[in-house]
């Protein structure tokens, strides 16, 4: 998942614990509207901007399609601090009390915060698709507009967001009956982390749109994850139209696991190639490495939730700092944020550097069981550099470092040597 994504659901939730503010949230929303509205305008501005020189012939399409995309890059982030504003400036997250049905409700809560930032991400998603139909990429259609929109939405955040919602709207529930108080925290907490390793497998598989693989893909796919120590694990094959090259595995355990890879991933890569993605993604889940981040991201939570016990503490009131108290949530949420953000960095890193070295590492045993994979690690490190190569020829920012993810350069010259 892109950082962008990220922090934009963790920020907007976040900022549920701004104190109140003396705003209506009438007006608060009012505000927020025009600023959507406003944002809105702006995305179409840009398209209409970089399609008029394409047109004109002063830049080449390509030309323009890099710089449609940097434009992107920059509203994503220019974004979150409109989030920002409408939620914490114009008090549209720090007025929920006004609402009894909101106040009430964890899940509805998530929403209302959730909404700016979800109705600026579909207005870059709308910009996309606008710029597309114009370059007569794809069919221009309001109904196919919003369906893009949608798919968008389900392959990018809303695997992160349906969950949050979903479990909010449990414990919503679960706040409406008895069965709270009479169940110990301890039973709850195990329920919770059963739901999310069983559930999260499932979640994926319905989000993201798929289509059927061949059986003899299928099958040796199966013999190569299982080969590689993954005895139980659905393959499902991400439909994208062939416009993107991507896999991962989610879930943590037997059949709660999912392996998908992209439509794009299947068809163009080498079977020799495709086998080290596998590997690639195999040896996070051998790794432990997804709980690894999780847990890595305790101290981040602990410290933050440390701040604000600190600051709501007695004695800064006695010294007159009653302000510690009503923004202990906020800096607390900040400081959690923060310390997030940089370990994400090192561990996600760290994660993506393991994971090549240890598929190099599981090619030659997979390889004595199954056919068109890579026989000595060697061989494996020159397949594997040549599915990074080929998976990244179309964007050259795709092989530039991120935030959360090594070079592709640096990636290859950390597993060759």
């Amino acid at each position: 998942m892109q950082l962008y994504y990220f922090l934009a659901v963790i920020l907007s939730l976040s900022l549920g614990s701004l104190p109140a503010s003396s705003q209506s949230f009438a007006r608060a929303a009012g505000f927020t509207a025009l600023v959507i509205l406003a944002w809105w305008v702006l995305c179409y501005l840009a398209v209409r901007l970089v399609v008029r020189l394409i047109d004109q012939g002063e830049v080449d399409a390509r030309v323009g399609y890099d710089w449609f995309d940097r434009q992107t890059e920059c509203f994503r982030w220019f974004s979150l601090g409109l989030v920002l504003l409408c939620l914490g400036g114009f008090g549209l997250g720090r007025n929920l009390d006004q609402l009894p049905l909101v106040q009430n409700s964890l899940a509805l809560q998530a929403m209302v915060l959730l909404f700016p930032a979800m109705a600026m991400m579909s207005g870059l998603w709308a910009g996309e698709y606008l710029f597309a139909a114009r370059l007569g990429l794809v069919r221009p259609s309001v109904w196919a507009g919003l369906k893009s929109i949608v798919a968008t939405l389900r392959c990018s955040v809303g695997w992160l967001v349906a969950p949050i919602v979903g479990i909010l709207a449990l414990v919503d529930l679960v706040a409406l009956t008895s069965i709270g108080d009479q169940v110990p925290p301890w039973v709850a907490w195990g329920a919770l982390g059963l739901l999310l390793v069983a559930g999260i497998p499932v979640l994926v598989r319905r989000i993201f749109p798929t289509t059927p693989l061949d059986d003899a893909t299928l099958q040796w796919i199966q013999s190569v994850v299982a080969a590689a120590g993954i005895r139980r694990c659905k393959i499902v094959q991400w439909d994208t139209g062939l416009q993107t090259h991507n896999a991962m595995i989610a879930g943590l355990l037997g059949r709660f696991r999912v392996l998908m890879l992209s439509d794009r991933l299947v068809r163009e890569l080498s079977r020799e190639e495709l086998a080290m993605v596998i590997l690639h993604e195999v040896a996070h889940a051998r790794r432990f490495h997804v709980p690894l981040r999780i847990a890595a991201l305790v101290p981040a939570w602990l410290a933050g939730a440390a701040l604000e016990r600190g600051l709501m503490h007695d004695s800064l009131s006695a010294w007159g700092a009653d302000w510690a108290a009503d923004w202990a949530g906020t800096l607390g949420s900040a400081l959690s944020l923060l310390a997030t953000v940089l370990i994400l960095r090192v561990v996600s890193y760290r994660s993506e550097y393991d994971a090549d070295a240890v598929a190099c590492r599981l090619a030659p045993s997979v390889a004595q069981t199954c056919a068109e994979v890579p026989a000595t690690e060697s061989d494996a490190g020159h397949q594997l550099a040549a599915a990074l190569l080929r998976v990244t020829e179309d964007s050259d920012a795709a092989r530039k470092p991120t935030w959360l993810h090594p070079g592709i350069s640096d990636r290859i010259d950390a597993f060759a040597g």
